[in-house]
């Protein structure tokens, strides 16, 4: 299989996943808020946050480390059997250590929050946090393998698991506690299935556990702080609303980010999953063409896909939020809106955000996303008690650009890729157009009326000026034989 069609099939594999979990895991949203209501949701999501959290710190980037060297050395078994095994031990031995600490420190979490039913549900989600961690770990294997459809399909498997469980145990009247216990017996599943798929693609080697297990902490540590400062960035605007003020306002909130998240991280989640071994093995082999060919197509993509859709979220999103969730969560437009304009950039350039850590410079990463994560707290510290939810909304998407803007330097003036700065302030600007064009007329023109103008007209803009000739060759390649396939199926069943 040519290269080129290989990382096709692997982006198709993980974007069907990226898009069962993240469709499963927005039906769940909706299920809970509706049948929780926004104190209760609050709750949970403060919960699930937490546990976000404390699996990647606890992990220290072992999960990153193992795709990374794996991949490196996918054609040496001994010596990835070194690496996967002192990954698991590493991953245990952490987890259960964060998984105790949550466990005995939960009231004093939860007392920090002013909430104190968080603890017991804190305390569920400490059971998990080692299971989770050993189960990325695991995935890491399949990954630096790029073995995408076995990667695919637990993310398929979990999220199927997950609301199944958790529709279950809310409608048998559990509360915020029969999601928190889905959750736990999801991570239970899902690694269960793992290990089994994994047991062919490695065998356990404890020789050289010690030099194997400092050379990855070492790297795993840079990595680390580049994805733990990453993630607090990104939970930050959560934490501090439940800090500052109520659960209710964490629900509502929640739901705006968790409909922006699916929408300009479901598909760059996936393009970034493959991009990170491929580029990982590109680089060590010096091939910097292959590089940036990966870098600017991806972003160009992802930009003119993300901001088509941008638009017609803006448009659309008192509707989707009112008929979705129900009239509760209506306050959270404004910060709906915010968030989506803030993100689309943002979501076509993470597509490519692991590439500085696949390029053996994740110190450069841990330097951008502490910066940008001190810009994040300091805005949203002095924005939310001002706008409530909206002001978090604000200094999220801020942030989110910034990190954009950063990483693109760091690829351009370090690596020395050629990136695309043109055409992205252009479809920035052209976005920015239309979304004051919205704001102007959205009391006097309906909104279907707005989302089918604006959105062709920015789709006719995308194509002629956006694309290059070589984009419109590829892409008619890429659908003709899809036509072709369809019509000769037709053709054979006459």
């Amino acid at each position: 299989m040519k290269e080129s069609t290989r990382f096709a099939f692997d982006i198709s594999w993980v974007f069907v996943s990226q898009i069962v979990t993240l469709g499963s895991g927005f039906l769940l949203n909706i299920v809970l808020s509706r049948w929780l209501g926004p104190a209760d949701f609050g709750l949970y999501t403060l919960t699930l946050t937490i546990f976000t959290i404390s699996t990647l710190i606890a992990g220290l980037g072992i999960p990153e480390t193992v795709v990374k060297y794996v991949a490196d050395y996918r054609s040496d078994q001994e010596r990835l059997n070194a690496v996967v095994t002192a990954g698991v031990i590493n991953a245990l031995v952490l987890g259960v250590a964060a998984g105790l600490a949550l466990f005995f420190f939960a009231g004093d979490i939860a007392g920090s929050f002013g909430m104190p039913e968080l603890s017991g549900l804190i305390r569920i989600i400490a059971v998990a946090v080692p299971l989770a961690i050993v189960n990325t770990t695991l995935l890491g294997l399949l990954n630096g393998l790029r073995e995408m459809r076995s990667y695919s399909f637990r993310f398929m498997i979990r999220s199927l698991l997950l609301i199944t469980l958790a529709v279950l145990f809310i409608a048998a009247g559990l509360g915020p506690g029969g999601a928190v216990l889905a959750l736990l017996l999801t991570e239970v599943g899902t690694l269960a299935f793992v290990v089994s798929i994994v047991r062919r693609h490695f065998r356990l080697s404890v020789p050289g556990y010690p030099e194997t297990s400092r050379k990855m902490l070492a790297f795993g540590s840079r990595v680390f702080i580049a994805s733990a400062v990453y993630l607090i960035n990104t939970y930050t605007d959560t934490l501090l609303i439940g800090y500052m003020l109520t659960e209710i306002d964490v629900g509502r909130y929640a739901i705006a980010i968790a409909i922006a998240r699916v929408a300009f991280l479901s598909l760059p989640g996936s393009i970034s999953t493959v991009n990170y071994p491929a580029i990982s093995e590109y680089y060590s082999k010096g091939l910097h063409d292959a590089v940036e060919a990966v870098i600017t197509r991806s972003i160009r993509y992802c930009l003119i896909l993300l901001s088509t859709m941008g638009l017609a979220l803006i448009y659309l999103a008192e509707t989707i939020i009112g008929f979705l969730f129900g009239p509760a969560y209506l306050p959270a437009v404004p910060a709906f809106i915010i968030l989506v304009f803030g993100m689309i950039v943002f979501g076509a350039v993470s597509s490519v955000g692991p590439a500085v850590s696949a390029m053996n410079r994740p110190g450069l990463s841990s330097k951008v996303n502490i910066f940008v994560a001190g810009t994040n707290v300091c805005l949203d510290v002095a924005l939310i008690p001002l706008f409530g939810i909206t002001g978090a909304a604000i200094g999220t998407a801020g942030a989110c650009t910034l990190l954009a803007v950063l990483i693109l330097y760091v690829l351009h003036h370090v690596f020395g890729v050629r990136v695309e700065s043109a055409m992205i302030i252009k479809a920035f600007g052209v976005v920015s157009v239309f979304f004051i064009a919205f704001l102007l007329l959205r009391g006097t023109v309906h909104p279907y009326v707005l989302t089918v103008v604006f959105s062709g007209l920015y789709g006719i803009y995308a194509y002629r000026f956006l694309l290059t000739a070589e984009d419109k060759t590829e892409i008619a390649g890429m659908i003709a034989p899809v036509f072709g396939r369809i019509a000769a199926r037709r053709l054979n069943g006459r």
